[in-house]
């Protein structure tokens, strides 16, 4: 199940390849190529000053200062935007991370996108130089050396979204997709549903056969979901033994289809990959058109799963639908 966030002591922070800068009141970061900026990007895409971020109580805010170019956040345009934790700020080749920390935590920025930002920069770099180059042989190398680069940059980008034990998608991949779906959802009226699946009693596999068997475990569901959903689905790891399955143009009668397939398919199909009988519990939920749209929906697919493990675990319910007494002997959620 999801746990909330301790809001106490909060600390807020931009990171930038090997930089943490602490954000705190009264005092503006601007971004730009400028050097009188606070967070130099030198590069030609970047305007002299291209954006600044301040703090305006305990919310973070990011402005775009009439850029030639524009700042993405999440890889949507944005002028104006009050920032979320593990928001990603583009701005010409560079990445940038805003998260919140408590006073004692410490993440770094995670080294595949370290890598993925210094490789944007520098294939940025060499389209600049081949431009003023007329030799040939050295126009050659150069091209070249931009074909390696752009490869490792894609190699690099989809590290940065993929979990490495499950090979799916991450937490942070999800929630970008999650708010452009949602976005997309209410610009064109379509229908839009979340799985959130846990798998039942994971903590006895891992207290009784170890933790590999448990990591292969959660590999093989994580194979088995992704050999049942469609192509424009997303399934992403959630975090711990929780995945989430991002259903679009999907309407609640289908996805329970979906998630009825799902948990039939992980309580066939786990004894014949792991030796163990293992099984899901799954909580549904609709879109619904509100003010934190993207929030509730995962908040109401967690309420769903809490209601499916009250009722014994290993079956499928969704939210909205009228509660039902426990069966005699029935145990509630773990």
């Amino acid at each position: 199940m999801i746990h909330s966030k301790d809001s106490a002591a909060v600390q807020h922070f931009l990171f930038f390849l090997d930089k943490k800068m602490l954000l705190e009141p009264e005092r503006i970061f601007r971004i730009g190529r400028d050097s009188s900026c606070e967070i130099v990007l030198d590069e030609r895409t970047v305007s002299r000053v291209h954006a600044e971020v301040r703090m305006e109580g305990d919310k973070v805010r990011i402005l775009d200062l009439d850029s030639t170019n524009g700042i993405q956040i999440n890889y949507r345009s944005m002028k104006d935007h009050i920032l979320q934790n593990e928001d990603r700020i583009t701005i010409g080749p560079f990445i940038l991370v805003y998260r919140e920390l408590d006073h004692e935590g410490s993440i770094p920025l995670r080294s595949e996108e370290n890598l993925l930002s210094e490789t944007l920069v520098m294939e940025s770099k060499i389209a600049t130089i081949l431009q003023s180059i007329k030799e040939e042989d050295v126009r050659n190398q150069l091209f070249e050396l931009k074909h390696i680069i752009n490869q490792s940059k894609e190699k690099l980008s989809r590290m940065a979204h993929i979990d490495r034990l499950t090979l799916l998608y991450n937490r942070r991949y999800f929630d970008d997709v999650l708010s452009r779906e949602v976005e997309r959802a209410k610009r064109y009226k379509q229908p839009l549903c979340l799985l959130l699946l846990d798998i039942d009693l994971f903590k006895n596999v891992n207290d009784v056969h170890g933790h590999p068997k448990g990591d292969q475990v959660l590999t093989e569901i994580a194979s088995i979901i992704s050999d049942n959903i469609r192509m424009i689905d997303i399934a992403a790891r959630y975090g711990g033994e929780e995945i989430v399955v991002i259903l679009p143009e999907t309407d609640m009668d289908s996805a329970l289809n979906v998630a009825e397939k799902l948990r039939g398919a992980v309580e066939n199909d786990t004894p014949k990959r792991t030796g163990l009988k293992v099984t899901m519990s799954i909580g549904a939920a609709s879109f619904i058109d509100t003010e934190n749209a993207a929030r509730d929906i995962v908040s109401r697919a967690d309420a769903a799963l809490y209601k499916a493990k009250e009722r014994g675990r290993n079956r499928v319910a969704f939210f909205g639908e009228k509660e039902e007494p426990l069966d005699p002997g029935q145990a509630g959620p773990t």
